[in-house]
């Protein structure tokens, strides 16, 4: 018998959208959870002894595909959910999968909206778990706004083993409050970040972007990087934020949407570091193009 497996981003909008995926469908799909940066692994991984033509339906949610990975995922038993700038600028690359490519602030969001509004729709979620996917959302797109959306996000990066198992467990009717098990994380986690934010090294320099001149600001953290970000866009002159992850290769791209409302971080992660993303959020690989732009920078901390 045919079955079906998606394939989320590990992130707190990939985990929500296959939650939300899984309150509209009571499916029994089997889940999996990587990043866009080793997706491909994580694929391969997982069909090294099956057959596409195994599953009935192979979902993809909240990840770029589009760029490094077409060859895997461009077959008609694929449906691919996303709203990345630099994703739905590729949809064009698709010729049998069936994708929704469209720009909002979360995936989450999206797949809530998409199976709501189906004809054959006669899931009605409930108050809780419609306030889960506002968490979701207001967290992903970093508005927070609604209360306790960046402790959800805490929680789950807080987890030991199987994240994705265990949010799923906790939060499979919603958000009804946090258990003292979460208490405990966030609170070991808002003394994690100050600890971060007091010894961090913050670098500074005036750097042409699109036209434009900005006030750039890097530093480094493993860990926090929204946090990290964010501490250094609030308390200095800072339009664009870069946050290097030395541990895993990784840069992370911030900005402040009112200095820095006309630079697309998307495109400026796809043209300098090999990712994407989000005009307001976005990551790609620390290479010689990053290097040479952090060089550019001096110690202000």
């Amino acid at each position: 018998m045919k079955k079906s497996i998606v394939f989320t981003d590990c992130d707190l909008d990939g985990i929500g959208s296959y939650l939300v995926f899984k309150w509209f469908t009571n499916t029994d799909a089997e889940h999996k959870i990587c990043s866009q940066s080793n997706f491909r692994k994580t694929f391969d991984g997982h069909f090294t002894n099956k057959s596409i033509e195994d599953y009935n339906k192979i979902y993809i949610f909240d990840l770029d595909v589009s760029q490094q990975n077409l060859d895997l995922v461009d077959h008609e038993n694929v449906v691919i959910i996303d709203h990345h700038d630099t994703h739905i600028k590729n949809q064009d690359k698709y010729k049998n999968a069936k994708t929704i490519l469209i720009d909002t602030t979360s995936c989450c969001k999206l797949i809530y909206s998409i199976y709501k509004k189906r004809p054959n729709n006669k899931v009605e979620l409930t108050d809780s778990q419609k306030l889960l996917v506002l968490m979701v959302n207001d967290y992903d797109c970093y508005e927070l706004k609604v209360k306790n959306s960046y402790n959800l996000n805490v929680v789950l990066w807080n987890y030991v083993g199987n994240r994705a198992e265990q949010f799923t467990r906790d939060f499979q009717d919603g958000f009804t409050g946090f258990n003292q098990s979460h208490l405990n994380m966030i609170h070991l986690n808002r003394k994690k970040v100050d600890r971060i934010l007091a010894d961090l090294q913050i670098f500074a320099g005036n750097i042409p972007i699109c036209g434009n001149k900005y006030n750039v600001y890097a530093t480094m953290a493993d860990t926090a990087i929204n946090e990290v970000a964010h501490y250094i866009i609030d308390n200095y002159r800072c339009d664009v934020c870069i946050v290097l992850n030395i541990q895993t290769g990784r840069v992370s791209f911030r900005k402040n949407k009112e200095t820095a409302a006309e630079v697309d971080l998307g495109n400026l992660a796809s043209l300098i570091a090999d990712g994407g993303g989000h005009a307001y959020s976005a990551g790609g690989k620390i290479n010689e193009s990053v290097m040479t732009l952090t060089k550019m920078l001096t110690q202000v901390k």
